[in-house]
């Protein structure tokens, strides 16, 4: 648990240096907008690609199917409970607050501190791995049914190719595809990396560009942040909204995952998944795509610091409720990526 510590308080520290920055006018009034186009257009594009092919093949992503899909369960109950109540507590609200209180609910820290908690348990890599399988049914959600709640686009035959052609979707259906051609071809992860070519390139697109994602992720938080004014943070919609991702969201995930026959491993990733705190990512798409942006800043500054409060206490209950659990078919898989904050 104490590098889980570490590396949370990692991220809270970059926050704060894009906090101390903006306040000392470091930037330009527009740069954490220029950061979060940079965000959504290359970083993260880059890191969904790569860390895709770098660990998986077409075989492994159908022989798991039961992770990606408990993952979107995960996500529509949220956002189910969440179109509800913004229907029945938020009426008076305005539509921006309302679709960032609706896209609260639906959409979690579903990768990066999952990751991170996951990796202290007893599952260590074979849980790491099996979050980052449930990671392509949650990145195709978010830029969907995410996109959607978020911004009020409408899903019909005219809006769907804009909205395929945002660059996390294009990047995702793009590594997908290249899955299903190498498939054909005999051709695996580990062939890839074996190339010095490829393995250079796919390295580069990780490492370099893809791993700029959580950073820069932070940085525009922190910058956002040092606009906002304390009062906010306790206004009726902030409240509303931790209430409802932080205790009411997850207590009924967590009621319905009990119900059904998983193995001890995927009750314990799921249940670490349905406790996190909201995406941080939320910050550059109000940036970018227009949003309420200081009620985004304040929930997710107020929601994350509770993550290290549940989690150890609520996955252990989760990972002894199934005694007789089958072992998981992923212990193949040596390490994954951390796709999103």
């Amino acid at each position: 648990m104490l590098t889980i510590a570490i590396q949370i308080s990692a991220i809270f520290a970059m926050i704060g240096i894009g906090t101390f920055a903006a306040k000392r006018k470091w930037f330009a009034a527009d740069f954490s907008t220029q950061l979060s186009l940079l965000l959504i257009r290359v970083f993260y594009p880059s890191l969904l690609f790569s860390a895709i092919l770098r660990k998986y093949t077409l075989s492994q992503l159908a022989t798991a199917w039961i992770l990606p899909v408990g993952a979107a369960g995960i996500i529509l109950v949220g956002w189910l409970t969440g179109l509800i109540a913004k229907h029945l507590f938020l009426r008076r609200a305005n539509t921006s607050t309302r679709r960032a209180f609706h896209f609260s609910c639906t959409m979690n820290n579903y990768s990066f501190l999952p990751i991170m908690i996951i990796a202290g348990t007893a599952l260590g890599e074979e849980g790491v791995a099996m979050v980052a399988l449930t990671t392509i049914a949650s990145d195709t959600l978010m830029w969907t049914l995410g996109f959607k709640t978020f911004t009020g686009l409408k899903l019909n035959l005219k809006t769907l190719p804009s909205m395929l052609l945002q660059p996390p979707v294009a990047a995702l259906l793009l590594a997908i595809l290249c899955l299903i051609i190498f498939h054909f071809f005999h051709i695996t992860p580990e062939t890839l990396l074996s190339c010095h070519p490829t393995k250079v390139a796919l390295n580069t697109l990780y490492t370099y560009l893809g791993g700029a994602t959580i950073p820069t992720c932070a940085l525009v938080c922190g910058m956002r942040l040092a606009q906002l004014k304390p009062n906010g943070l306790f206004c009726y919609p902030q409240i509303l909204t931790t209430l409802f991702r932080m205790i009411i969201i997850p207590a009924i995930t967590l009621s319905l995952l009990m119900l059904l026959p998983l193995t001890e491993a995927q009750r314990l990733v799921f249940g670490i998944i349905a406790l996190m705190p909201g995406v941080m990512a939320s910050v550059s798409m109000a940036e970018v795509y227009g949003g309420d942006i200081p009620f985004v800043s304040q929930w997710y500054s107020i929601h994350t610091p509770s993550v290290s409060l549940p989690s150890p206490s609520a996955s252990g209950s989760l990972a002894s409720a199934n005694p007789h659990a089958a072992p998981t078919p992923l212990s193949h898989l040596s390490s994954a990526p951390a796709l999103l904050v």
